[in-house]
């Protein structure tokens, strides 16, 4: 995982890292019930990509077909809904983004 101090640049922007924000919404998303997890899948898709970033997660895993920002997105779309195992991404999505 990178090494952030509290407050970090990306190009001429600052932006903060709190650990333990990130810590309180990982436990929050994961413990969200199926239809909460749905409500707040825009969040929760923020949070991933942050993650993915955070964490270095390879793209291939991330954004693959079976990667987890590409499965949350599919999320986005009800068409889809019915079609994603969402149990499995949910698992996939606690075992990837553990902070």
């Amino acid at each position: 995982m990178k090494s952030l101090p509290e407050i970090y640049k990306v190009g001429n922007r600052e932006f903060v890292y709190d650990h333990k924000s990130l810590q309180y919404a990982f436990s929050t998303y994961r413990g969200c019930t199926n239809e909460e997890f749905l409500e707040n899948i825009v969040d929760i898709l923020h949070f991933a990509v942050y993650m993915c970033w955070l964490k270095e997660i390879p793209s291939d895993e991330c954004l693959a077909d079976d990667g987890i920002i590409h499965e949350l997105v599919h999320l986005l779309q009800e068409n889809t809904i019915k079609h994603s195992n969402l149990e499995n991404i949910r698992k996939k999505f606690n075992k990837t983004l553990t902070i």
